[in-house]
């Protein structure tokens, strides 16, 4: 582990102008001058730079963000689309952002050991007053997730010995989340599926895509995901043999009117490329199904919200809690069994009252 320069040193607390003032000198002398309201809070910050001076590597944010996207990738075996949305939003936390909530800089040059518990707080109030790509700030769901991912990616750096401690351990989110998205009722479901078929028949793919999410309570990163080789029997299943849990590699039946559509689109392709062709982020079903509710006059709602309201559907038509949970890849509900058999089963009952609800039948009362 490499040794701290010659240099680097923490002089204080000194007293001045009713304030606690710390000095940090660097490796070439160059000093930075910090305040503190107490004595006893000087005194806590001065241990960790210490400690951080005597322990940390000469790693910056950018480097350590590098390693642990290596983590993620080869032993933890994420998804690459999962590593790039996470170094994504580290790049976003680690920003210096301005009382207008502009990107004045990323941090990604900085000494990783430059993050206090005093600046990490700041970063995360920089991040809440960050404006998305809409202009707008971002949600509270956003930046506290966002703030999740910080802090599991430096509590793996305290655990590599790069720094003392997770210094975001004390910051908490702030505001309250969003319990589930907003549902489409029924009546408007059955307009969207309308609007979406007649989309698809004029040969449009990624309102198949889009259904998929409804139809099949599938994540858009799993359907953007599928190769051709994953429909099966012919286009009578899918297969979803990598997810974000055990719990959801698993296999579904296609509805009967979903088939010809993916038929169609693999006849005389290569069992490896991509189901839909090209290569679809997942904002993909994400835009169509939006664009589709647009079209059909209907409330704008998420991908998500059509995946949660073919739980909802299910659930009301009389499927329990664990078949729902199974169905949709959910591992939050403990199943009885383990066999796919089973899941499988159940994920086609499940689907079939869907698909009768979204056709003129009725809940179950």
């Amino acid at each position: 582990m490499a040794q701290r320069r010659k240099g680097e040193r923490v002089l204080g607390p000194y007293p001045h102008a009713g304030r606690w003032r710390l000095i940090v000198v660097g490796p070439g002398g160059e000093k930075s001058r910090q305040e503190y309201e107490s004595k006893k809070e000087a005194d806590r910050v001065k241990v960790w730079v210490t400690k951080e001076l005597q322990l940390a590597e000469e790693r910056t944010i950018g480097d350590a963000k590098r390693e642990y996207a290596m983590y993620l990738r080869n032993e933890k075996q994420n998804k690459p689309g999962s590593v790039e949305d996470t170094a994504y939003r580290l790049g976003m936390f680690f920003a210096e952002v301005g009382g207008d909530g502009t990107v004045i800089r990323g941090l990604e040059d900085e000494a990783l050991s430059s993050i206090t518990p005093k600046n990490g707080a700041e970063l995360y109030g920089g991040l809440r007053r960050r404006k998305a790509k809409s202009g707008k700030q971002l949600s509270v769901d956003s930046h506290r997730n966002i703030l999740a991912e910080a802090k599991s990616f430096l509590k793996w750096c305290a655990g590599k010995k790069w720094i003392v401690g997770n210094p975001l351990d004390e910051v908490e989110g702030v505001g309250k989340r969003k319990h589930g998205k907003e549902q489409l009722r029924i009546d408007e479901a059955r307009r969207w599926q309308a609007k979406a078929i007649e989309l698809a028949d004029r040969g449009e793919a990624g309102a198949i895509a889009a259904m998929m999410c409804l139809l099949m309570g599938m994540r858009c990163s799993e359907v953007v995901s599928r190769v051709v080789r994953d429909l099966d029997d012919e286009g009578r299943l899918l297969w979803i043999p990598d997810s974000k849990t055990l719990a959801g590699r698993r296999k579904l039946q296609v509805p009967d009117f979903l088939q010809p559509y993916l038929v169609g689109m693999v006849k005389g392709r290569s069992s490896t490329s991509p189901l839909f062709g090209g290569e679809h982020w997942r904002d993909w079903p994400r835009k169509w199904v939006q664009r589709i509710c647009k079209a059909a006059g209907v409330p704008k709602v998420t991908a998500h919200a059509m995946r949660g309201l073919h739980s909802t559907l299910a659930v009301d038509s009389g499927i329990t809690g664990h078949a729902v949970a199974a169905a949709l890849g959910h591992e939050s509900f403990k199943t009885t069994a383990e066999s796919y058999a089973q899941r499988d089963a159940v994920a086609s009952a499940q689907q079939k009252r869907v698909l009768g609800v979204l056709s003129g039948g009725k809940l179950a009362s």
